[in-house]
């Protein structure tokens, strides 16, 4: 036997009906937009502020697998052992405290402008070919270095975001005269350029990790030692390759 719905049953059933269906609906789409963007704010937006290295790895041939951050303090010891009978072993124990901030703004959308400031102190003790054990002059490490980079997404967790900048670098070290004694600290002061190529994957829609490789070459680098009250200068020029490991921080402001 078919059954007749009454019309008023109809005008009773025919809200909810259209409530469920604006309720599915709804859930599709949010579901679909989801699907279609996991994060709704895009990394290269105009206006937010990047914090590319809130602590992170630097590995290169000049100075190995070391911590790269905006701050902190590094200890080190080496040791030398002689070439022969005649020469003697020499070793070092060293205190560096540095502080690097690093930082880039979207001034628009995928272009990005930033700098790099370092300053880092290193002091500590060593051993002269002598035999003797003697305090080792202070030294002091200035960079400065102003960039500007683009950021290419590839969907909405990764994006490739080189950076090329031009700046300046003033670093010192202490070497040991042939006689045992201290030599003057040599002063090493160089244009340099930094190109990295960041491949970027985005956590959040704040923290993310960056890893890449880095090319850092000197322009008309110069170096001066004294010894015992005499100067010398020589020109000198220095190319690094190094790999970054590092996580940083993407602020909307």
């Amino acid at each position: 036997m078919n059954t007749v719905m009454s019309p008023t049953r109809t005008l009773r059933l025919s809200p909810l009906f259209a409530a469920f269906a604006a309720f599915a609906l709804s859930t599709l789409v949010c579901r679909a937009a989801k699907a279609d963007r996991e994060l709704i704010v895009p990394f290269e937006e105009s206006g937010h502020l990047v914090l590319d290295q809130l602590s992170g790895f630097r590995i290169s041939a000049a100075s190995g697998f070391a911590y790269a951050g905006p701050a902190g303090i590094a200890y080190r010891s080496t040791k030398s052992s002689a070439y022969n009978t005649s020469d003697t072993s020499t070793n070092e124990t060293t205190t560096t405290m540095w502080l690097a901030p690093s930082a880039d703004i979207f001034v628009t959308d995928y272009l990005s402008i930033g700098a790099l400031i370092e300053v880092s102190h290193t002091s500590g003790t060593g051993v002269n070919p002598a035999g003797q054990s003697v305090d080792l002059p202070g030294t002091l490490a200035m960079t400065f270095m102003p960039r500007i980079g683009f950021y290419a997404p590839i969907g909405d967790r990764f994006g490739i975001w080189p950076r090329a900048g031009v700046g300046w670098s003033s670093v010192q070290q202490v070497a040991f005269l042939s006689d045992g004694s201290t030599a003057a600290t040599e002063t090493f002061r160089s244009l340099i350029l930094d190109v990295d190529l960041t491949l970027v994957y985005r956590f959040t829609e704040t923290f993310f990790m960056r890893v890449g490789p880095e090319v850092g070459v000197t322009l008309g680098g110069r170096k001066e030692e004294v010894i015992n009250g005499n100067s010398f200068g020589a020109d000198k020029n220095v190319l690094q390759f190094s790999g970054v490991i590092g996580f940083g921080a993407n602020l909307e402001l």
